[in-house]
């Protein structure tokens, strides 16, 4: 297990995470229970169906009524990466 799992993996003690997000509260899973597509959505940049999959159908359609540009659904996804510990999107 490489340094950086490792670091994850003793911060991913939460089995949900909360995150605020303008004038919302999303609830993902702790990043070690994400979808594994979701690693593959995000090395594509394919940012809405990463959002898409933490969410869930019920949270997206939450999001969705706010109307979000594309700079809010990265917005959001920097907002779970950082409340996961893990603080970046990487590749």
């Amino acid at each position: 297990m490489t340094d950086s799992l490792k670091a994850l993996a003793a911060e991913a003690t939460e089995d949900t995470l909360t995150v605020p997000f303008g004038d919302h509260t999303y609830e993902v899973p702790g990043p070690l229970d994400w979808p594994f597509e979701t690693l593959d959505h995000l090395a594509e940049g394919k940012v809405s169906q990463a959002v898409a999959g933490l969410l869930g159908e019920e949270q997206l359609e939450m999001f969705r009524r706010t109307k979000p540009r594309v700079r809010d659904a990265v917005a959001l996804m920097e907002a779970i990466a950082a409340a996961s510990g893990s603080g970046e999107l990487g590749n």
